[in-house]
C-alpha cells in the first residue's frame, strides 16, 4: 500500500490557528492506524494517510469544539479544519 504524508491546519471560526487540538480518522476507505496526532504552534499537523482512499478527518481544539474535513489520500493541497462552535 502506497501512502501520502498531507499537512494541514487547524484553525477557529476566526481563522486564527490552534494548537493543542487532536486531529483524527474519524472514517475511512481504506484502513489506518487509530491514533490522533496533536496540532504543533500554529495550529499545523501532518498525517500519513494511503493514497487509494478518501477519508473524513476530525479536529477537536483542547475547549471541546470539533471540526471535520473530507479528504482525498492522493490530494496535495493543504488540509484546513475548521472549528464549530
Amino acid at each position: 500500500m502506497k501512502w501520502n504524508r498531507r499537512r494541514g491546519t487547524v484553525v477557529d471560526a476566526e481563522r486564527t490557528p490552534v494548537s493543542g487540538a487532536l486531529v483524527a480518522v474519524e472514517w475511512g476507505t481504506a484502513p489506518t492506524p487509530e491514533i490522533a496526532i496533536e496540532t504543533e504552534q500554529g495550529g499545523r499537523f501532518a498525517i500519513a494517510l494511503p493514497v487509494e482512499g478518501r477519508f473524513r478527518l476530525r479536529a477537536t481544539a483542547p475547549d471541546g469544539e470539533t471540526g471535520s474535513q473530507e479528504i482525498e489520500g492522493a490530494g496535495g493541497e493543504e488540509i484546513v479544519i475548521e472549528l464549530q462552535r
